[in-house]
Order: structure tokens, then C-alpha cells, then sequence
């Protein structure tokens, strides 16, 4: 996995935290489950954990090719 993956993988783990908040709100348990299991497997296969979901959201939002 290069730089490129791993950065990706960071930016949509972060998103689906992100998405995880407000999933929290419903009383949708297993769709929260799934989602964190999404999150687990994404981590467990080179994601790395520490980006806040709120910077994720604001980089996959900047387009970052020319």
C-alpha cells in the first residue's frame, strides 16, 4: 500500500467516524454496528486512526487535483 492508499483510507475512516455520529442519534443499532465493523476491518487492513473526522470531511471536500 503506497502513501496515496493509506491517505485515502485515513480520509474515509475518518468520514465514516463522521457518519458514525450521526448514526449514534438513531436507534439504527445494527447499521451503527456494521459501520463500525467497517471501521474495524479499514484500520486492521492499514488505516491509520488519527485524524479527526471533521478534518476528514473537510479533505475529501478539497479537490486536490489540477
Amino acid at each position: 500500500m503506497d502513501a496515496s492508499d493509506t491517505r485515502s483510507r485515513t480520509v474515509a475512516v475518518g468520514l465514516m467516524r463522521m457518519a458514525l455520529t450521526f448514526l449514534d442519534e438513531t436507534d439504527d443499532d445494527m447499521v451503527v454496528a456494521r459501520l463500525q465493523h467497517a471501521i474495524d476491518t479499514a484500520l486492521a487492513t492499514g488505516g491509520r486512526e488519527d485524524i479527526d473526522p471533521r478534518s476528514a470531511a473537510l479533505i475529501a471536500a478539497m479537490p486536490l487535483d489540477s
